[in-house]
């Protein structure tokens, strides 16, 4: 019986003077997908499929936003060096005495809080009042991370991010923009260094 094995070939397309490297992956898949990570573009496609330069080019525009977006990104973070001293259990005191400070300003306290790899996000709140932060914000400064704590207690008052909610955000953290585009610049170090799968 002949059975036709996924195989993956590394090769690149010429994008408005840059080369962009991707690998073609042939798997027993319906459609073919493209995907852009941790600057890595993959194209999946069905095993036999033979057009795939043709999609790699109607889709180079959306190819060539996250390929730059991703050379800024690491242009900017070319620079950032990431607090290694700091132990886990000194970092998990920090949380807590920011949890407790926080929760006395705001008047929220949150049921429970768990600490994990996340793959997309550096925190998160559930509608049952539990927040889970990213165990990688050990690394950060402590301001992003009194931030990141800061912006997860809010939707304890507020689930959205509506008007209330960024108000609330902005009279405590006036430079919430640009602490925000720090958080952005620190990720793809860290998805480097620690390789986050």
């Amino acid at each position: 019986m002949n059975v036709q094995m996924a195989t993956n070939i590394a090769s690149s397309i010429k994008i408005n003077d840059f080369d962009v490297p991707y690998e073609l992956v042939r798997r027993k898949v319906k459609n073919p997908r493209l995907e852009f990570r941790n600057g890595s573009l993959k194209l999946v496609v069905p095993n036999g499929f033979k057009e795939h330069e043709k999609l790699l080019n109607k889709h180079k525009s959306w190819i060539f936003q996250r390929f730059i977006a991703y050379k800024q990104r690491h242009l900017f973070s070319s620079e950032i060096e990431l607090n290694s001293a700091r132990t886990k259990v000194q970092f998990q005191e920090y949380v807590d005495f920011l949890i407790s400070y926080i929760g006395t300003e705001l008047g929220v306290f949150p049921k429970k809080v768990t600490f994990r790899k996340m793959r997309t996000k550096w925190g998160s709140c559930s509608s049952k009042g539990n927040i889970s932060l990213n165990t990688y914000l050990i690394f950060l400064p402590e301001r992003l991370v009194d931030y990141v704590v800061f912006h997860e207690m809010v939707h304890l008052i507020e689930m959205n991010h509506g008007p209330r909610f960024k108000e609330i955000v902005r009279n405590r953290f006036h430079e919430h923009r640009i602490l925000e585009k720090q958080l952005r610049e620190y990720w793809p170090v860290i998805m480097d260094k620690y390789s986050i799968q």
